[in-house]
């Protein structure tokens, strides 16, 4: 669940980002589009504007970062106080001079709201003894970046007094986290908006020379030709991949897949954020050395595949690492680890695919547009669609069988975003604790359909799990079948649209 604190939806800077993602959006899908048409119709100035227009727009990015730089530069870093309340282990080899330590800090600043922070640093190996949990430290950021936090080695001789007489700052349990604002979902949409919009516009300016009315004049080769040219490169790319997967040294099929157990369940600690799931240790088997391992969820997302978000004592999950590196180990929050295909030999089989479809439509008119996407589309929704129905009665099946326990909120996690304003985003994750009727003691995270989330600590409340799988539970059984059938009804439009598509296509043809 997400807050949104500050100014309405629509806020300062907003726009500016907007604009800045339709102009690289437009950007990205102008360019290849210019340089393929030029070449295709022999025109220089097309083929220039392409090359001069990622120019032109990597000089305007160039000048905007140098004035934002010179904006921050004129900026005094602010010093605080800081709480070390964690620390990677480091293993410090012999002789080691300087060791890269990544610290999580509570930071307590003079007249601003304290917060939290992750800062990864390079110190001396002798001074690891102060860098340990639960040391005050000395830490100096800039003040609208706050994530850019650092220790301070040698603090000056007035923050020196201070560290000495001060006593241990206090951050409190819901300091938010300081982070690096990441781009909102409206800015991606803007961006393949401006793309799409800008590779229309340059086709259909020059749809007149793609027609095939012979080659253009200096040019040996016609559009359609270029286009077959387009469809054999990537044909052979895609045989190239599909070769290396049938032949096993693809990464894909160097990737070990095996089943892990989960041994131990950890709390997470209230007031934390939820970004790095249910703390857990897993045990697996590698299937190649019959070696067993024990490893731990270490909570820095990504770094260790999926987090889990429930988590009980027995359960199986995924685990899948490169074949002899069992330490460079991925989790799933699943009994399966994802089977990953060739998937650059697909997105090159799908690109010569467009390509042949591209070509058929310059010659043949627009219905083989509608014909060669929307057929084969038609074609896999068809094939899935006993699947899909499978999915939606499994769905529904386990609704109703689904067992009543009663739970209580161990905890509320939050995780707070900093945008460039200044305007927060607080995401909000009650954790619930149940134990089923066959005595499993499950822990989860409970993101959707919790009512008041940040006063739910404590609170005691009735899920409804299935039997088989207790991390599939929700709060309102009658509201989840709501939302079922409405993605279901979703679902029936989305096969009408793409299947009449097809037909008219068919009919046109």
């Amino acid at each position: 669940m997400t807050i949104t604190t500050g100014p309405s939806a629509v806020r300062r800077g907003a726009p500016v980002a907007l604009l800045g993602g339709f102009l690289t959006g437009a950007v990205i899908g102008a360019t290849p589009a210019a340089l393929i048409a030029g070449v295709v119709v022999g025109s220089v100035p097309l083929f220039a504007g392409g090359l001069a227009l990622p120019a032109g727009h990597g000089l305007l990015v160039l000048l905007a970062r140098r004035r934002r730089r010179a904006r921050r530069a004129a900026l005094s870093p602010r010093t605080a106080l800081a709480v070390i309340e964690s620390r990677d282990d480091v293993e410090v080899p012999p002789g080691a001079g300087d060791v890269r330590v990544r610290c999580g800090l509570a930071v307590a600043p003079d007249g601003a709201p304290a917060f939290r922070v992750t800062v990864t640093q390079d110190v001396e190996a002798v001074e690891l003894p102060a860098h340990r949990p639960g040391r005050v430290v000395v830490v100096e950021y800039p003040p609208d970046r706050p994530w850019r936090a650092r220790i301070v080695g040698r603090p000056t001789p007035v923050w020196e007094r201070r560290l000495a007489a001060s006593p241990r700052p206090d951050a409190g349990a819901w300091a938010p986290r300081a982070e690096e604002p990441r781009e909102g979902r409206a800015v991606g949409w803007i961006r393949l908006l401006g793309l799409l919009l800008a590779a229309a516009a340059v086709v259909h300016l020059s749809r007149t020379d793609l027609l095939p009315d012979g080659p253009a004049e200096g040019s040996g080769m016609s559009g359609p030709g270029y286009l077959g040219l387009w469809c054999a490169v990537f044909g052979a790319v895609a045989l190239t991949g599909y070769a290396r997967h049938l032949l096993g040294v693809s990464k894909a099929r160097r990737t070990v897949r095996t089943v892990g157990r989960i041994e131990r369940v950890t709390t997470p600690r209230h007031g934390g954020s939820p970004r790095g799931g249910i703390p857990v240790v897993v045990s697996f088997r590698d299937p190649a050395t019959g070696e067993e391992f024990a490893v731990t969820g270490d909570g820095e997302p990504g770094r260790r595949g999926e987090r889990i978000t429930a988590a009980w004592v027995g359960r199986r999950i995924g685990v899948h690492y490169p074949r002899g590196r069992p330490h460079a180990y991925r989790l799933t929050d699943g009994p399966e680890a994802p089977r990953s295909g060739p998937g650059g030999a697909h997105l090159a089989l799908l690109a010569a695919y467009a390509g042949a479809v591209a070509a058929a439509t310059v010659e043949r008119g627009w219905p083989w547009a509608l014909l060669g996407f929307a057929g084969p589309w038609a074609v896999l929704l068809a094939y899935r669609l006993p699947g899909t129905l499978r999915g939606i009665r499994h769905r529904a099946d386990g609704l109703a069988a689904m067992e009543a326990v009663p739970a209580r909120v161990v905890a509320v996690l939050r995780n707070v975003t900093t945008d460039e304003d200044g305007h927060t985003s607080t995401t909000v994750v009650p954790v619930v604790a149940f134990t089923t009727r066959a005595g499993t003691s499950v822990t989860a995270h409970c993101a959707t359909g919790f009512p008041d989330p940040e006063n739910a600590y404590g609170r005691k409340l009735m899920v409804h799990h299935r039997p088989d799988d207790p991390a599939e539970f929700v709060l309102d059984p009658e509201a989840a079948r709501r939302s079922r059938g409405s993605g279901a009804v979703a679902d029936v439009l989305g096969h009408l649209v793409v299947l009449a598509a097809a037909v008219v296509g068919a009919v046109a043809v």
